[in-house]
């Protein structure tokens, strides 16, 4: 220890050593000759004393390296006629970092130059040069301050100081105002000291660190609600306190903000007329009010709901009720009143305060021991009685900051002023009962909890010597949780811990709880024991301990973690014995026990190997040191489990049928038993010549004697071989479908079935009725399109075309498929039935009622129900030519076709046959399309696209055609015949099961023809186009669906026009385009010319000639086109169209145009559109034309395929 003292006093000379040797150098260190030269001038100019030789030692701050200047200070001789300051009197010193001017005026840029390295400016009265106040930005500054009374009444814009960290202005009163902040622009200000009219609107001001504001008589309270847009960590408002009498009383409006976490209100509060409900302010941490004389409503504090977590102080007021204060405050919050006037007892505690400093208050009564929950400091008020023991036994405490004044404070300080009758500083503590628990080792922190603990964790040392580096205060004055971060118990069973209050005592703790350990015990009289060991009761009455001696408690007297003493009274003594059961209980659940010689003065020390583990296992006697083990167990150390044999029986181990092994408790069995107990007889399988159980194929179950075969064996003994047989799937043998054959794996199959694993099913109508195929693998049929049921004898009816009646009634033919089953067979028209005359598999002829218009029909059949929509149409007398022939030609009313006068053409005889310029018609063989070219007129026809739909028109397959054409060689004309030029094209669709050819015959029609199709007969005109197209062969997806085609006309203008005599608008025509006549006509007439289309409404369906719908449609915007659409009933194996279009022009066309009046050009598309969707009806002639042309010849021809 003296060594020690030695080197630390050789320590301290050294470092005074070299800090006399550090002052030397400051003393010798001065600044630049231009610096020197700088403060030299200054010092001439204001007559100041500074010392020019002593400039680093005296009032200035010098670099210690490079001597430069960094602080002065200026105070001139003359403070009521400096000359003024100029930015050149400092600017020469360029690392100044900090200036302090008093009674100088400066020049008017001063405060706004950025001087190099200025950090902190500081100006005091400035003798009205500054008497504008700040008109612009200024510079940057850590801190800038500006106490001159000339800016009184200036306007200070808070913007200008954005640059300035931290502000003070605390002479002159200045209006606020807050311009606000540009987008980018960085405020950097976070503490502002102002002495202000006014509070500014600070919306979108950032937070600040703190506001202290001081307001005069003349401050504006109508800009009060702007202090609810400050937000500041902390806010300090003074209200006139520079008036001597302080008689101007100011509102109340703290309650408006929510931002400000700590605010001091100083300022002599008025008298409120309602509570001010501070449960939404939730931000409030600290919140002081100084002057509340007049800050009460009928003697009660006005403000209500406190936050737990904001810390209370009110100075200098009166009060007739006593506040809240048990609500206010928690473990780190405290509440302070101080000089109030309450003249009321201290009422008691329930709160969670940290502390509460209630001096001088005028507070009567006495203090309840619930203030033991927090520390109190209620000095100087008028308490008498006694001081709880939770106090008393820490008078010695030292000061703790915040609760205590002076440094040289006590805890004892905070109850002098009363009359209480224990204050005394000397009184002993007899209630200190600590109790300390290790919350985890590494870092160390424990809890140190219990009665009358104190409040200062400055007194609790580990190890006596280590102090807490953080402190958790949980429940004041009963709990702390304390850490220890450079320390660790990663290897301790148990610590001391010195409480340095109450009496200086070291107290050992475990890191955890155990059972006591016994290691000696001395019998020192018939009365009195003392025992010695470890993880005893820290300290008397740290936790309850009884002891027994044989069946004598013998009382504890005084106890530590290391040793128990205990007496008994002398009319009870111990019972004198060489084997005395002696027992510790601890708490209640820590109990040790051992056997000693109970005799006087007799020591039993002896210990046993491992201390017999615990009372579970065994009890130690300390009078041999050998373990006497409980009946479970055995070993030297009772360590060693005895264990029974598990049995079936209560009187026998091993049922009685086998040894039991004590140590690892199992049985060994007789010969015929066995299980764990030995309690199921063991019964023998099968064995063959050579001694192998199961004839060595098999495994025995020795409670039943039953072989269990492997998988190729089999019978009881397993001796027969097994055979598996063939199978589809591993569940079934024989696929399900048979019987196994185990001994030889042969399947015979289930009637039905065949092949070696049965897997393959003979239909129960093998040929499917020749209407589908067998499918072998489920043994049904799998019927074509035309059939369903398991033996493909039900027909998938359908019609395909239909010779109607008239309008009257009577004989109605539909052809297509209805097959050689025939139940409950039905047909109606619209809703009426037709009654069926005659009918066959591909025919049905039936008796129709009376109707008009088109109709759809159903025909039902062996409960299967067929519907065509639209297909069948009365037979009509009131029919008339197109346009009744333009007055150009008659009407034939047999075939309702115009018969035109001569040099008129059309369908209409509305064109002229004279001087048509001459077309030319061309092919592309890729696309099919064709192209009429007439002067400057192109027409072009090609097909769109075919579509299946479903009954109601929904599109279920769509097939584009346009581009997907293979053409054939054309047949050029023979010399002997010139008639008409003909192009094949052909494409096929190939979508799954669907394998449809469509073929097209594109013909140019050199000279007049007389066509016949579908028996209708009809004459083509030189340079037209007639086109056929047939569907051969397409598969439904359902036998209610249909067809459509689309087919696409366009018409152009060339640019190069020598014809603009004829030039005027398109006009559509679709007006003749119906469903009442034979045919559909449509008329496209642009520049002179006439563009018709002619669409038979007839199809030729499965070699039937019958009717079809057509609908059209024409459109005028940027182009103009005609659609139109043309309905073909269900064909299933070929559907034929016939259209044909050809090109006249009218009365009013001129052959030769002589001037070109240079209209512009324009082009115009024509969309024709023929759709095969749907079936519509025919129109019609005369009845006696239709039955002679359609009847008659339907019913000669009768479809090839119908008589195959």
């Amino acid at each position: 220890m003296i060594s020690l003292n030695r080197n630390n006093s050789n320590l301290n000379i050294f470092k005074i050593f070299l800090l006399l040797i550090s002052i030397k150098l400051v003393f010798s260190i001065t600044p630049p000759q231009t610096e020197y030269d700088c403060i030299s001038s200054i010092k001439n100019k204001y007559g100041t004393t500074i010392d020019l030789n002593e400039l680093c030692i005296s009032a200035f701050e010098c670099d210690p390296i490079t001597g430069s200047i960094l602080t002065i200070a200026i105070f001139p001789s003359n403070i009521n006629d400096a000359p003024l300051l100029l930015i050149n009197d400092i600017i020469c010193l360029p690392f100044l970092q900090n200036l302090t001017i008093q009674y100088i005026p400066v020049e008017n840029e001063f405060i706004y130059h950025s001087f190099p390295s200025m950090k902190s400016m500081i100006i005091k009265d400035s003798k009205n040069s500054l008497s504008n106040g700040i008109i612009q930005n200024l510079p940057n500054y850590d801190y800038l301050e500006l106490s001159t009374g000339e800016i009184e009444e200036t306007t200070l814009n808070l913007f200008y100081i954005s640059n300035v960290k931290s502000f003070k202005s605390s002479i002159g009163y200045v209006w606020l105002e807050c311009e606000p902040i540009p987008i980018g622009t960085n405020f950097v200000t976070n503490a502002l000291e102002i002495s202000a009219l006014n509070y500014p609107n600070f919306t979108n001001y950032p937070r600040f660190e703190k506001v202290l504001m001081n307001f005069n008589d003349n401050f504006d309270i109508s800009t009060i609600p702007n202090f609810q847009t400050i937000s500041s960590n902390l806010m300090r408002i003074k209200h006139n306190i520079a008036s001597s009498s302080l008689t101007i009383s100011t509102e109340f409006y703290a309650h408006l903000n929510y931002k400000i976490s700590k605010l001091y209100i100083d300022s002599r509060l008025s008298t409120p007329t309602s509570y001010f409900d501070f449960s939404k302010n939730k931000n409030y941490r600290y919140l002081q009010l100084v002057n509340t004389q007049d800050f009460h409503i009928n003697g009660n504090f006005p403000i209500l709901n406190i936050q737990k977590n904001t810390s209370v102080l009110l100075f200098l007021g009166s009060l007739s009720v006593f506040p809240p204060i048990s609500e206010w405050g928690d473990v780190n919050n405290f509440v302070q009143l101080s000089s109030i006037t309450l003249n009321l007892p201290l009422p008691n505690y329930t709160g969670s305060g940290e502390y509460y400093l209630l001096n001088g208050n005028s507070i009567t009564g006495t203090i309840d021991k619930s203030w033991c929950n927090t520390e109190l400091n209620v000095a100087y008020n008028q308490l008498t009685g006694t001081i709880p023991s939770c106090y008393t036994c820490y008078f010695k405490n030292p000061q703790v900051s915040g609760i205590d004044v002076l440094p040289s404070s006590l805890l004892f300080d905070r109850f002098q002023g009363n009359q209480f009758n224990n204050h005394d500083i000397s009184l002993p503590c007899t209630t200190f009962l600590p109790r300390v628990t290790v919350l985890q080792r590494n870092p160390l922190q424990i809890k140190v909890f219990g009665q009358d603990i104190g409040y200062d964790a400055r007194n609790w040392l580990i190890n006596s010597t280590i102090g807490s580096s953080e402190v958790k205060k949980v429940l004041i004055g009963r709990e702390y949780h304390l850490t220890f971060n450079n320390t660790n118990f990663n290897d301790v069973d148990y610590f001391p811990v010195l409480f340095k209050l109450p009496y200086n005592s070291v107290l050992t703790f475990p890191v955890v709880e155990k059972h006591p350990i016994i290691t000696k015990v001395t019998i020192i009289s018939p009365f009195i024991a003392f025992v010695e060991g470890i993880y005893f009761s820290s300290c008397y009455g740290f936790n309850d301990t009884i002891i027994m001696v044989g069946n004598v408690h013998c009382p504890v007297t005084k106890t530590s973690f290391f040793n128990i003493t205990c007496e008994t009274v002398v009319s009870n003594p111990f019972l004198v014995s060489m084997q005395q059961g002696f027992l510790i209980n601890i708490g209640g659940n820590k109990m040790s026990m051992v056997y000693i010689n109970s005799n006087p003065n007799t020591i039993n020390d002896k210990q046993c190997i491992n201390g017999c583990r615990d009372l579970d296992h065994g009890i130690c006697d300390m009078t041999t040191g050998k373990c006497i083990c409980n009946s479970n167990y055995q070993g030297s150390d009772c360590s060693i489990p005895l264990v029974n044999c598990p049995s079936n029986s209560s009187v026998n181990q091993c049922s009685g049928n086998g040894e039991c092994n004590i140590v690892t408790g199992e049985c060994v069995c007789d010969s015929g038993y066995q299980s764990s107990d030995c309690s199921i007889p063991f019964i023998g399988c099968p064995i063959d010549s050579k001694g192998r159980i199961c004839y060595g194929f098999g495994t025995c179950n020795n409670l039943t004697g039953v072989c269990t075969c492997d998988d190729n064996h089999q019978s009881s003994d397993c001796s027969i071989p097994f055979v598996k047989c063939p199978s589809v799937n591993s569940i079934f043998e024989c696929s399900g479908y048979g019987q196994c054959q185990n001994t030889t794996g042969i399947c015979t199959c289930d009637e039905l079935s065949f092949s070696d694993d049965c897997s393959l099913h003979n239909c129960l109508e093998p040929n499917c009725n020749l209407n589908g195929k067998c499918d072998l693998s489920i043994g049904q049929c799998r019927c074509n399109s035309l059939y369903t049921g398991n033996d493909c004898l039900i027909p998938l009816h359908f019609v395909s075309s239909v010779i109607p009646s008239l309008e009257t009634g009577g004989s109605a033919i539909f052809y297509g498929h209805f097959g050689d089953l025939h139940s409950d067979l039905k047909l109606t028209i619209g809703d009426l039935p037709c009654q069926i005359t005659f009918n066959s598999s591909n025919l049905i002829n039936c008796t129709a009622p009376p109707g008009t218009g088109i109709k759809s029909i159903t025909v039902s059949q062996n409960h299967i129900i067929w519907s065509g929509k639209d297909i069948y149409k009365y037979i009509s007398n009131n029919l008339k030519c197109p346009n009744d022939c333009s007055n150009n030609g008659r009407c034939n009313q047999t075939t309702l076709e115009c018969e035109c006068f001569p040099n008129f053409g059309s369908f209409d005889c509305s064109g002229s046959v004279e001087n048509i310029p001459k077309s030319n018609i061309t092919i592309d063989t890729n696309s099919s399309t064709t192209t009429i070219k007439n002067q400057e007129i192109n027409f072009q026809i090609y097909y769109k696209q075919l579509l299946e739909v479903d009954y109601n028109g929904k599109i279920i397959k769509q097939y584009y055609l346009n581009n997907n054409w293979n053409s054939n060689k054309s047949s050029s004309p023979s010399p002997s015949s010139l008639d008409q030029i003909e192009h094949i094209f052909t494409q096929s669709i190939n979508d799954g099961n669907n394998q449809c050819k469509i073929i097209t015959n594109i013909k140019e029609i050199n000279n007049k023809q007389e066509i016949t199709f579908a028996d209708t007969i009809f004459k083509l005109e030189p340079n037209s186009i007639k086109l056929t197209i047939s569907i051969q062969n397409y598969t439904y997806q359902n036998n209610l669906n249909t067809l459509k085609l689309e087919i696409v006309t366009s018409v152009n203008q060339d640019d190069d026009n020598d014809n603009d005599c004829n030039e005027n608008e398109s006009n559509l025509d679709i007006s003749n385009s119906n469903d009442l006549s034979v045919f559909n006509y449509i008329k496209i007439s642009k520049n002179n010319k006439l563009f018709s289309g002619r669409f038979i409404n007839r199809v030729v369906s499965d070699g039937v000639s019958t009717f079809l719908s057509s609908t059209t449609t024409k459109s005028s915007s940027t182009f103009d086109f005609i659609t139109v659409t043309l309905n073909l009933p269900h064909c299933k194996k070929e559907c034929v169209i016939d259209p044909d279009f050809s090109v006249l022009v009218t009365s009013k066309f001129q052959q030769n145009c002589e001037k070109d009046d240079n209209n512009k050009k324009y082009v115009i598309p024509v969309a024709v559109v023929v759709s095969v969707v749907g079936a519509a009806a025919i129109a019609a002639g005369a009845y006696i034309f239709y039955r002679k042309k359609f009847v008659e010849n339907q019913l000669k021809i009768r479809l090839k395929i119908f008589n195959k």
